[in-house]
C-alpha cells in the first residue's frame, strides 16, 4: 500500500491553488468557445451579404434541359409530356425501391 503513495506525492496541490487552476481552466475553455461562436456568427453574415449581392443580379431562365424538363418534340402539347413522364415513373416506381430515371427526349414513333 505504501507503493502505490509513492505514485502520488509529486501530486500534493493546496485546495486554492487547485481551485484556482480549475477555476481559470474553465473560464480559458469558455472564452474559447464564445470566441468561436462570435466568429462563425460573423463569417454567416458575410456570406449571406455577399450571396444577397449575388442573387439581385437578374438572371435568365435556364433551358429545358437544364431544368430536368424532356426535350419534346415539336407538336407534343406539355400535358402530354407530364402524363408520359408520370406513367413511367409509377411503372418503375413498382420494380424497384429506388427511382432514378431521367427522360431526357419524347419522339413521335
Amino acid at each position: 500500500m505504501k507503493d502505490a503513495l509513492l505514485l502520488f506525492d509529486g501530486f500534493k496541490m493546496e485546495l486554492g491553488s487547485a481551485a484556482f487552476y480549475a477555476l481559470f481552466g474553465l473560464l480559458f475553455v469558455f472564452v474559447g468557445i464564445i470566441l468561436l461562436v462570435l466568429i462563425f456568427t460573423l463569417i454567416g453574415k458575410i456570406m449571406k451579404k455577399t450571396n444577397e449581392k449575388k442573387s439581385t443580379k437578374p438572371k435568365a431562365a435556364p433551358p429545358a434541359e437544364a431544368q430536368g424538363l424532356p426535350e419534346a418534340e415539336a407538336g407534343i402539347p406539355p400535358e402530354v409530356v407530364a402524363a408520359i413522364t408520370a406513367a413511367i415513373a409509377v411503372y418503375t416506381e413498382g420494380e424497384t425501391a429506388k427511382c432514378d430515371f431521367v427522360v431526357r427526349r419524347i419522339k413521335r414513333l
